[in-house]
């Protein structure tokens, strides 16, 4: 007769906890789906309403990076941070800001493996061009342990869309982020591009600041 050692099972107070955790991210799953789907409503439909702050980037960007410093610690990645010094107080929508950036954190977190790097920059690129937009704020992400196929960059932004190599199950996700990214910087006038080689991928966004003096 087989004999089983109870202590190799795990408890039942131990599955439970399991079952409750694996609960809450799909509630969490859910709930942001239903969010990004009606953000992207709202900007398809034309009526979603910029709400323009002041905001200070030199503040806001260490305080929207800090949560990613330690999951990146947690999941044994490097994550370097090179911000301008000279970024001033802009007119922004905060929340079309935060979400951006904290997205694109969170898939360079998602995706990039065990002693991989993460590096976040943040500057601002003149453009004399263009008399009354002083500068562009330009922010990029980039993270090594992944490589998007040219093939795939034009239809990574499309709803739903996921590259075919990659296992959506492992990484989850709802499939509407990076389309409704694009969809807000658009809305704040700016674009944004991905460069992808050589196991490394980078986003890079950049938004037309105007001066103060401006008439709008």
């Amino acid at each position: 007769m087989a004999v089983f050692d109870c202590r190799s099972y795990p408890s039942p107070a131990y599955r439970s906890a399991g079952y409750l955790g694996g609960l809450d991210e799909e509630c969490d799953r859910e709930l942001a789906l239903v969010e990004s789907l009606l953000s992207l409503q709202h900007i398809e439909a034309g009526t979603y309403s910029s709400q323009l702050v002041s905001v200070d980037l030199q503040a806001l960007l260490p305080h929207l990076i800090e949560p990613f410093e330690t999951r990146a610690q947690n999941q044994q990645q490097t994550l370097q941070v090179a911000i301008d010094p000279d970024l001033p107080t802009l007119s922004l929508d905060p929340l079309a800001i935060n979400r951006v950036i904290t997205e694109l954190l969170s898939n360079a977190c998602k995706y990039t493996p065990a002693g991989g790097k993460i590096c976040i920059q943040a500057s601002l690129l003149k453009e004399p061009s263009v008399p009354y937009l002083s500068n562009f704020f330009q922010f990029s992400i980039s993270n090594t342990g992944i490589e998007i196929p040219i093939e795939e960059h034009n239809r990574i932004f499309d709803k739903f869309y996921r590259i075919p190599n990659n296992d959506p199950w492992r990484h989850g996700g709802t499939g509407l982020g990076l389309a409704l990214v694009k969809k807000l910087v658009e809305q704040m006038n700016g674009v944004i591009h991905i460069e992808s080689a050589a196991g490394k991928t980078c986003f890079l966004i950049q938004l037309p600041l105007i001066l103060a003096e401006a008439t709008f």
